[in-house]
């Protein structure tokens, strides 16, 4: 979140009210983060830390008029021994190369299948991103793992991951559902990056597509399994927009675990955050 520092930087030099935050600024495709995988997920180096397991490239065409289609793209692990697949929601900053070794790693913990795809933009993904198209493209991807699945399918969402996997609980029939590091807006997220001695000076404005996104809306008619994971020195999305998303959740199945010292990206490292997903896991199986 350094560029709404930058942000509110300028606007205190040029004396600004105002701040308009557009789809882009929260949601950070390749281009405009320079990124570059560093090594890219196979079967090598899945079989390194789950020696049975089985590796799939899988992928999803999705037309566009007049233009070159966008191809979603992502891996799909099975394990022989699994009973229940997960189907993962990265954040930004992260890709299929860099989220496939956690998921092996939790697997690893306690037996899972695996599936998680790149957003438009990112990684092995072509095409550009908006709030809508990856609301739209989530659905997509819940679709098609869930035809091409036996067995029960848990949705985990990761910071901006989490936004995705509550429209998909809330406009499918799923098994359960993980929500690491998430937050309640948008419009709340952003408010929290903002220091307390600027916030009676800026007028923050969020863009339409940004406003349609609304976690505690998604959430609060959904009744199923839930775990909730927050970190209590993350700043990015801080623990008690999490805690937000935990009470408000009508569900009788759910489980909070709040990480003192845990970050934005050191979450799943946590004992107590292992177990209870692994004890969701449990339930589903």
């Amino acid at each position: 979140m350094r560029f709404f520092m930058l942000m509110l930087l300028v606007c205190g030099l040029s004396a600004c009210k105002s701040i308009v935050v557009k789809d882009l600024d929260l949601i950070r495709p390749d281009n405009l983060t320079g990124y570059k995988t560093k090594a890219v997920f196979d079967q090598e180096k899945l079989q390194k830390i789950l020696p049975s397991a089985q590796l799939k490239d899988e992928q999803i065409v999705v037309a566009q008029a007049g233009v070159e289609p966008v191809t979603i793209k992502g891996v799909r692990a099975v394990l022989p021994e699994a009973k229940t697949t997960v189907l993962y929601f990265g954040g930004n900053l992260t890709h299929v190369d860099e989220n496939a070794p956690i998921l092996a790693k939790l697997s690893a913990t306690c037996p899972a299948n695996f599936t998680t795809f790149d957003y438009r933009g990112y990684g092995r993904t072509n095409g550009q991103p908006d709030a809508l198209l990856l609301k739209e493209d989530a659905l997509r991807i819940y679709d098609f793992v869930r035809a091409s699945t036996s067995g029960k399918l848990l949705v985990y969402g990761y910071s901006l991951g989490g936004f995705m996997a509550s429209h998909i609980a809330a406009n499918r029939s799923i098994d359960g559902l993980v929500l690491e590091g998430s937050a309640t807006t948008p419009a709340q997220v952003v408010d929290a990056q903002i220091p307390w001695y600027f916030k009676p000076f800026v007028n923050v404005t969020i863009s339409d597509n940004l406003k349609t996104i609304d976690n505690l809306a998604a959430t609060s008619q959904y009744k199923g399994k839930i775990l909730v994971i927050t970190g209590g020195k993350d700043t990015t999305m801080p623990a008690y927009l999490g805690q937000q998303l935990y009470d408000n959740s009508p569900s009788q199945e759910k489980q909070y675990v709040f990480v003192e010292n845990g970050t934005h990206s050191n979450l799943t490292n946590d004992a107590r955050v292992k177990a209870q997903y692994c004890e969701l896991l449990n339930k589903l199986n």
